[in-house]
């Protein structure tokens, strides 16, 4: 794993800021990802995400596997999502000239599955459990390349990037993050940037590092004491985007949260709407997905300033407003 660059020689804005850093080879392909703002809410401080390109942080490991695929010949790209990824894939093999298929649930958000088809990718839907729609996209990398956000690596290099930004802006002042869960690309790319910083000896120690799920689907938390995820059958959920039941790099999540000091928590859907509205109506709108971070840090209790990852954008859920 790279180092961390020295002071100054981060340069420029947004992601590729931090190309010294990140295990990407290629011409970036970019979208003015990444350098999105932190606002306060009550006594924390929300990273919003949601003002990213297609309005979701997936678009930061979008940009990194997309540039990786295109550096190593790929044409076709597929991947499997609920929404968010599928979008951000799609929208970043657009840009670089490239075809993308797209296998997600067949009860995918209606805007999010729109999404995807404006962006020029073919959306193919799959019956069953979530598992099937990641076997699809399996057997489906065999002909074509797989950027699949819960198993290209390359992808992480990007998400890993927002522990970059946040140590820019708030250094040692920075003590929690409170992240939604589904298959922990945001928690284990928090923990891939701040343990590089750590060991670069720019940081004392990294944040403790919060993991929340909704009760609906929370296999990481209810298998969290003994280290694996627990098998659970996934309810209906206003957090869509975190109704993993079947998470994959399970020990990579878990090892984050440990290493840490941080807490797992699962939050009532009653919880997780109300921190959705409360939020709206001083202005914040976000995905009920991103809520679930406001409500599990009101449990957690974690101390004034500690910043919650605000995933994705509210437009992508205004008609459930």
């Amino acid at each position: 794993m790279p180092q961390p660059a020295e002071p100054g020689t981060w340069s420029g804005r947004g992601l590729w800021r931090y190309r010294a850093d990140l295990s990407i080879r290629g011409e970036p392909v970019t979208l003015g990802e990444g350098g999105t703002p932190i606002v306060p809410y009550e006594k924390l401080l929300l990273k919003l995400e949601g003002i990213s390109p297609t309005g979701s942080f997936k678009d930061r490991g979008a940009a990194t596997a997309i540039t990786a695929a295109r550096a190593a010949g790929a044409r076709t790209v597929v991947e499997d999502s609920s929404g968010n990824a599928g979008t951000a894939i799609a929208a970043y093999a657009a840009a670089a000239g490239m075809k993308a298929r797209i296998f997600a649930p067949d009860d995918i958000v209606a805007v999010k599955a729109r999404a995807i088809q404006a962006l020029g990718a073919e959306l193919i839907k799959v019956s069953g459990p979530r598992s099937a729609v990641t076997q699809a996209a399996v057997a489906a990398g065999h002909e074509a390349y797989d950027v699949g956000h819960a198993r290209d690596d390359t992808f992480l290099e990007g998400t890993k990037t927002i522990a970059y930004e946040l140590f820019e802006e708030l250094g040692e002042k920075l003590t929690d993050v409170v992240t939604p869960v589904g298959q922990g690309t945001v928690l284990i790319g928090l923990a891939m940037g701040f343990a590089d910083l750590v060991s670069a000896g720019r940081m004392e120690r990294a944040p403790r590092l919060h993991g929340v799920q909704a009760e609906a689907c929370a296999p990481l938390v209810r298998g969290a004491t003994i280290g694996r995820p627990s098998p659970v059958v996934p309810q209906p959920s206003i957090a869509d985007g975190i109704r993993i039941p079947e998470p994959t790099r399970a020990e990579r999540s878990y090892a984050a949260v440990r290493y840490s000091g941080g807490r797992w928590i699962a939050v009532s859907e009653h919880a997780i709407e109300n921190a959705w509205r409360q939020a709206a109506a001083v202005g914040l709108l976000m995905e009920p997905t991103s809520a679930a971070a406001i409500a599990g840090a009101r449990v957690l209790n974690v101390s004034p300033g500690a910043v919650l990852i605000i995933t994705g954008s509210g437009m992508k859920a205004i008609d459930r407003y």
